[in-house]
């Protein structure tokens, strides 16, 4: 192995070692220094004894050919980085405390042709044979995945807040009460980082899921498509026009994200293994995800035992794959099962229209750069399923040498019948926008196991492409390029003529308003009706503060933000908990006295607030409505939050 290759496999081995072990001493004991120090030493001591199993370091020296230093390159290198600073300059200039949907709506149109000539420049470096062209690679996939944590440095998303809360106590008192069996990897990696003197916890909760996925995704498939790909050009290009699809599960950090990553690499590295050592990082790796988010982590162990079994010289193994499979398709099925009996929700089965999937859309109603990103976007299906096919066919052709993609299209379809199933449960106990999130995730499971016929027809066309003409070189170029730029777009929340993601990022406002509220609060428990943004903002200020029986008020000690157990969290959480219901009678019914003081009933507190956005719908006429019935109320930041107070 070179250098780099074992660097990034031991790497990847202490990541996945520290997620799964930290997470199983979280769960038996407790993160504090202690249970640090047993995690490391475990670590360790199973690292120690994985290395002396399985070398990491026993495959053979790659050769490569030493590249010449073109003229004009140091110009080249230079322009590269200059350019890739004032990509960087452009998005913290734009950064925006005041409430946005979009990051596009802050940053500047010209951002765009700056990353376009910074593109042109990565793949002159890549066409020229740069030794930092990887490395460049890199850097380009971390500016891209990071345009909202950079732009929005109060936070992005909601769930997002919630586990930042629940770290900041893991930090401090070691756990929280009860202990989830899901989410414990991230927590637990997160937080025996954070240890390492002057780590920020709040820049690596954010920048977590990004970073990683910026230097191990380009890095791992360039070790990968060594093994099928000869050219390193080839290589390099196709990792580089991977990012043609839309990476929006990459660009932050959530438990659901971190796993869907962890996955991703399984499956490059499967691309390339033929030995123990990576069998066994790709076991990390699985057992990495199962700790921090099931709905990945169950395909992944499953299929670690698929890959193992391919490669295992078992009689009869396609009696077991057929066993394996049938296990992939009904054990996220039946795991949402158990969950919806446990939530109280029959097992029956959901009615709902299905949606058209086979059904061209051709936007034609603004400019044509607008149509152009919006043809792309409707039907990135059929272009992605193309782009699959293709690969499908070129693996056929070569299926005495390409016999393992077999295992991914089994998984993959394996994975689009568990969706088919799982769409059709019943998930009532979530509010009614939340409810297809589960099986679409299963989704984005099944389209991942597609990954490697997509990256091999795009490496067959490039290769094909290295060969024509220089005209037509450059006219593909540009077309991948502007792909590239479209998919950027495509990958962030949207605000625009055909768009609305709708969810406002967490303002300035909104957390001078929950401090107000509990600055002038007269009684020390009160509840808040508010949207998820608002909700947001008061974890990020004051964690798990609150909860409320419906006769008694809970230790202040964090239990669940979802109100498990009857407790009901003093802010409103639109996945669970009777508050925000009350809050959606007051912003699309009537904001009425009478829902406050149910409300205040419901948690046996005397003092209840209400807290309006100036950009919700309709904004003007419930303002005035609650007026009339509030017993006074606070305007904050000139019009942007109003607040009413409510008292028995």
């Amino acid at each position: 192995m070179t250098i780099f290759q074992k660097l990034h496999h031991h790497s990847l081995l202490l990541i996945s070692l520290t997620t799964f072990i930290g997470a199983g001493v979280y769960k038996i004991y407790a993160l504090n220094w202690a249970g640090i120090f047993i995690t490391l030493i475990l670590v360790f001591y199973l690292y120690y004894i994985i290395l002396q199993k399985f070398p990491l370091d026993n495959s053979p020296q790659q050769k490569h050919s030493k590249n010449k230093r073109k003229k004009g390159f140091t110009v080249l290198f230079l322009c590269f980085y200059v350019t890739l600073f004032l990509c960087f300059f452009i998005l913290f200039k734009s950064q925006a405390s005041n409430a946005l949907i979009s990051p596009w709506q802050t940053i500047p149109w010209y951002f765009f042709l700056y990353l376009a000539f910074l593109l042109v420049l990565l793949i002159l470096q890549i066409v020229w044979r740069s030794k930092t062209a990887l490395f460049s690679i890199f850097l380009f996939y971390f500016l891209i995945f990071s345009i909202a944590i950079i732009v929005f440095p109060l936070g992005f998303g909601f769930d997002p807040f919630v586990h930042q809360a629940t770290l900041e106590i893991i930090a401090e008192n070691g756990a929280v009460s009860p202990k989830p069996l899901y989410y414990l990897g991230q927590y637990s990696l997160l937080t025996i980082i954070n240890k390492i003197p002057f780590a920020s916890l709040s820049l690596l909760h954010f920048y977590l899921v990004p970073l990683l996925a910026a230097i191990f995704i380009p890095t791992t498939l360039y070790l990968a498509l060594h093994k099928w790909l000869r050219s390193k050009q080839t290589i390099l290009l196709s990792t580089l026009a991977l990012l043609i699809i839309p990476f929006g599960i990459l660009i932050f950090t959530t438990p659901q994200n971190l796993a869907f990553l962890f996955l991703i690499l399984i499956i490059i590295l499967s691309l390339k293994s033929d030995s123990w050592p990576d069998l066994i990082l790709i076991y990390g790796l699985a057992l990495a995800a199962l700790a921090t988010h099931a709905i990945a982590g169950i395909p992944a162990v499953f299929f670690a035992l698929v890959l193992t079994l391919y490669h295992s010289n078992i009689k009869n193994k396609k009696y077991i794959f057929i066993v394996l499979y049938l296990l992939l398709i009904i054990a996220l099925p039946l795991a949402f099962s158990l969950v919806n009996k446990a939530n109280g929700t029959s097992a029956e089965i959901a009615a709902g229209a299905s949606a058209p999937l086979l059904s061209i859309s051709n936007p034609n109603t603004e400019n044509i750069i607008l149509n152009t990103v919006y043809f792309y976007a409707l039907n990135l299906r059929f272009i992605l399923l193309a782009l699959a096919i293709a690969g499908i066919i070129i693996a056929w052709r070569h299926r005495r040498t390409c016999t393992i993609f077999s295992i991914y299209l089994l998984a993959s379809l394996s994975l689009f019948t568990s969706y088919l199933i799982t769409s059709k449960l019943n998930f009532s106990y979530l509010i009614f926008y939340e409810q297809a999130n589960f099986s679409n995730r299963i989704l984005i499971l099944s389209f991942l196991f597609l990954l490697p016929f997509i990256a091999l027809s795009l490496a067959a066309f490039i290769n094909k492409l290295q060969k024509q003409n220089r005209f037509m070189q450059i006219t593909f170029g540009v077309f991948f390029v502007s792909l590239i730029l479209i998919s950027t777009y495509l990958s962030y929340p949207r605000f625009d003529n055909y768009h609305n993601s709708h969810s406002y990022t967490v303002s300035q406002s909104d957390i001078n308003a929950v401090n107000w509220i509990e600055t002038n609060k007269e009684n020390e428990d009160y509840i808040v009706l508010a949207n998820q943004q608002v909700s947001a903002a008061a974890l990020h200020e004051f964690g798990f503060k609150k909860y409320y029986t419906p006769l008694s008020v809970i230790s202040p000690s964090p239990v669940s933000v979802w109100g498990s157990g009857g407790e009901v969290f003093f802010y409103p959480i639109p996945t669970g908990g009777p508050l925000y219901q009350f809050y959606l009678d007051m912003v699309y019914e009537k904001p009425s006295r009478e829902t406050m003081l149910k409300a205040m009933e419901l948690t046996n507190v005397n003092e209840a607030y209400f807290v309006l956005n100036k950009y919700w719908w309709a904004s003007d006429k419930i303002l005035a409505e609650a007026k009339l019935e509030a017993d006074s109320y606070e305007v904050i930041d000139k019009n942007e939050v109003y607040v009413f107070r409510y008292l028995k």
